[in-house]
């Protein structure tokens, strides 16, 4: 048995890559699926170009992994494309520079005119100067994670959300059973092999087991707009910093992000500071931007690796590492993955898939590469004749009841109610009485309550004008109108 801690996508994605190879599989989650970074990113699939020049290793593999995950989870990736946009406070001296890089890392480049671009993308400041083309795209997350999820139970392995590791049990053999608990208690789980793929809480994990990784965390805030504002991804030509990517997904947009230095591992709400210092960011790429309707911010949590010091999070390395704790001096048959990105998400489960069936006498190679994912349901014609149960998401009955038994929380990031322009104004009372047939009324009270508390938090670091109006007649609805009952 093997025991996977983290249920983002690396930890879902070495559970796939091992129940691939044969090899009984748990994963354990102290919260649901995408607790963590995977569930608090900006959505973007990239091309590599982004690291092409001060990490070139990260953008080989990005560029690599990039196309894989195009065939292998189509339905879960929009090819949308993306450009590098120049703009007069572009360093004059990086293009040609990271156009080099570029060839050097195999990553698809094409000269665009200013013409062409802005045609494009009309919203672009007139002062835009041309730019590039890149295979950047979209990655649809949580869809994504359930299909890995589906896939690894079709093989026979558990997810076990709401469930913490509590103590790793190791002798000179090796790990032998790890102590978990959960809402039901705590039991002993046996245990060949433990992964640690805990995200920014690997460092924390690492303690249980008495090898401490040297863990760099990175606070991001990132904005969400109302609307799809344009149809491509657009970065910014100049050195990777804050306020400089934007990237259609589904129904909105996602502006970021920034870079700041954070001792916590959980995601701390943005302050209303920090999303407008993002705003004036966008000025010269979209001098509109600072009128658009910021639906939401909300803030992830980069888990960096970096043993030696640096100054600046930004120059620590986006590439990943797989560690052997053995080869530390740690437990025998305790490997951490930590580090990189979203998108590389499955050659690192396939490089820590190789260190685990090593250590178990295996040689079972990693199939990931070659094999779909399933979808994540059959769709259904009786689907678009039932009313919605959210209007701003288009999500009904047939929906929520692919997901039984599930909270509100989980209804949401499953079927993503409440998450659009109204923020659950009016969807969140239908669901919840839709969830008093499987639920009593205290823990659909508490639940409600809990998503309300967290929507709430995204939409606070984004309320002046226009928005704190909408939120001001938001509350008046769901008090006086609605009769929602005040925490």
């Amino acid at each position: 048995m093997v025991v996977v801690v983290g249920a983002g996508a690396t930890g879902l994605g070495v559970a796939w890559d091992l129940s691939l190879r044969g090899l009984a599989v748990t994963v354990i989650e102290q919260g649901d699926l995408a607790h963590g970074t995977s569930g608090r990113f900006h959505g973007l699939l990239h091309s590599g170009a982004r690291y092409a020049v001060r990490d070139p290793n990260a953008a080989r593999e990005c560029i690599q992994e990039n196309r894989i995950l195009r065939r292998i989870a189509a339905g879960s990736i929009e090819a949308v494309g993306g450009y590098f946009v120049k703009t007069p406070a572009s360093p004059d001296d990086y293009g040609e520079g990271w156009l080099s890089a570029m060839e050097a890392t195999g990553i698809p480049v094409a000269r665009v005119s200013r013409e062409v671009l802005r045609a494009a993308v009309p919203e672009l400041h007139p002062d835009v100067e041309g730019g590039y083309w890149v295979p950047d795209g979209v990655i649809h997350g949580f869809p994504l994670l359930f299909r890995l999820q589906k896939a690894i139970e079709a093989h026979g392995g558990s997810v076990r959300r709401h469930t913490r590791l509590l103590q790793v049990e190791a002798g000179s053999d090796g790990v032998r059973r790890v102590r978990v608990g959960s809402a039901s208690g705590a039991e002993w789980l046996g245990c060949d092999a433990l992964v640690n793929a805990a995200g920014p809480w690997a460092g924390e994990v690492s303690r249980l087991f008495d090898d401490r990784l040297p863990m760099r965390l990175s606070r991001g805030v990132m904005i969400i707009f109302a609307e799809r504002k344009l149809a491509h991804v657009v970065n910014r030509l100049a050195p990777p910093g804050d306020g400089d990517i934007l990237v259609p997904h589904d129904r909105v947009t996602i502006w970021g992000t920034t870079d700041e230095p954070t001792e916590s591992a959980a995601a701390k709400p943005p302050r209303p500071s920090e999303t407008r210092k993002l705003l004036a960011l966008g000025r010269d790429l979209f001098p509109d931007m600072e009128n658009w309707r910021a639906l939401r911010a909300f803030c992830g949590v980069r888990p960096l690796y970096q043993p030696e010091t640096a100054a600046d999070s930004r120059h620590v390395t986006r590439d990943f590492t797989v560690i052997d704790h053995a080869r530390r001096g740690g437990p025998a048959g305790v490997v951490s993955v930590v580090g990189g990105k979203w998108v590389t998400f499955r050659l690192m489960a396939e490089k820590a898939g190789d260190v685990v069936t090593s250590y178990l006498g295996g040689g079972a190679p990693s199939l990931t590469a070659e094999t779909p994912l399933p979808p994540l349901r059959e769709q259904a014609a009786e689907r678009q004749r039932e009313p919605w149960l959210c209007e701003c998401e288009q999500a009904g009955e047939w929906d929520l009841a692919a997901w039984p038994g599930a909270t509100l929380g989980e209804w949401r990031t499953r079927t993503w109610f409440s998450m659009g322009p109204c923020q659950g104004t009016f969807c969140v009372h239908r669901v919840a009485n839709r969830r008093l047939t499987t639920a009593n009324l205290a823990e659909v009270d508490a639940e409600e309550a809990a998503l309300r508390s967290e929507r709430e938090q995204g939409m606070q670091g984004a309320l002046w004008g226009d928005n704190a109006r909408e939120w001001a007649l938001s509350q008046s609805v769901r008090r006086q109108t609605l009769g929602e009952r005040t925490p």
